[in-house]
């Protein structure tokens, strides 16, 4: 059977729900006779009578009948979903899946997304931490919305917003501060006892890329996958880390950390939304991403 234009079904639907023509032109804002012949239309492609006329007007055939309780079920599934989208729209009802460090969530998103669920307390907020390459591929997959990471970073298929410009900074504790009377140079920082990200990690990466430039490899003293345990270590007098400042400028603020001066520039950085070029944002996604400046 071909395919029948679904305005056939509706019309039907109308003139079977209401048993009568005139009705249902009224209803649909239609003539009498574009309804007269719109049945006819379909009985036609149908291949049967759907109706025939009685003084009551138009009654079901019993293989209207039987088209009729179909086409009832998929008018009420199509309201369903008509309500479910106008939820969508109205964020009574929707999702955002989001993946971003754990680092990125806890000093930056934690906050909007806060904020977020007590405006939208229906909408379903699932933040799955990963690496910024993990993230990356999570987003290309399908498997979040939009994605929160270290930048810079390039790649055609993806747009990237910066949304917090930073710069990393050397720290430690008070006992090694008073250990470094001059500014180091990148030769003497990487002979110091250092903790620092796994390698895997594009933060690692733009490190390592910054200080090749300047003649030095670095060969961390401990590697892990953490920042919170990266500073906790420096705290307690490991070694000194390296962190971006708009994380750890509290902390040296209030004399827990120090900055350890250096002689030689450190690289721009920022934690940028990515999304995938051309692919629009769900109304929860859009919402919460338009809300990440109104804090």
């Amino acid at each position: 059977m071909s395919f029948i234009n679904y305005e056939l079904y509706r019309i039907f639907y109308m003139v079977a729900s209401s048993g009568s023509i005139t009705k249902a032109a009224g209803e649909l804002y239609i003539s009498q006779p574009a309804v007269s012949q719109s049945i006819k239309q379909l009985e036609t492609q149908i291949g049967g009578r759907l109706f025939k006329r009685t003084s009551k007007g138009m009654e079901l055939t019993y293989e209207g009948k039987m088209i009729y309780h179909y086409i009832k079920e998929a008018n009420e599934l199509i309201g369903k979903a008509e309500k479910k989208f106008s939820q969508l729209k109205e964020l009574t009802y929707g999702e955002i899946k989001i993946g971003a460090s754990d680092t990125i969530t806890k000093h930056y998103l934690l906050k909007f997304i806060k904020n977020f669920i007590g405006k939208y307390p229906d909408i379903s907020v699932k933040v799955t931490n990963r690496t910024t390459g993990e993230t990356i591929n999570l987003l290309k997959a399908g498997k979040v919305d939009i994605g929160f990471v270290n930048v810079p970073l390039t790649d055609d298929l993806l747009d990237f917003s910066n949304m917090v410009d930073t710069e990393d900074v050397f720290i430690c504790n008070a006992e090694w501060i008073s250990r470094y009377q001059e500014p180091l140079s990148a030769a003497d920082i990487s002979n110091e006892p250092l903790i620092m990200l796994e390698k895997l990690s594009n933060t690692r990466r733009v490190l390592d890329d910054h200080f090749s430039k300047l003649g030095v490899t670095l060969t961390p003293m401990l590697e892990l996958g953490s920042l919170d345990l990266m500073l906790d270590m420096a705290k307690v007098g490991l070694g000194i880390t390296c962190a971006p400042r708009s994380i750890v400028e509290e902390d040296i603020a209030k004399g827990i950390l120090y900055e350890v001066p250096i002689v030689f520039d450190m690289p721009k950085r920022a934690f940028a939304l990515v999304t995938m070029k051309g692919v629009p944002l769900n109304y929860s996604a859009l919402q919460f991403v338009n809300s990440l400046d109104k804090i």
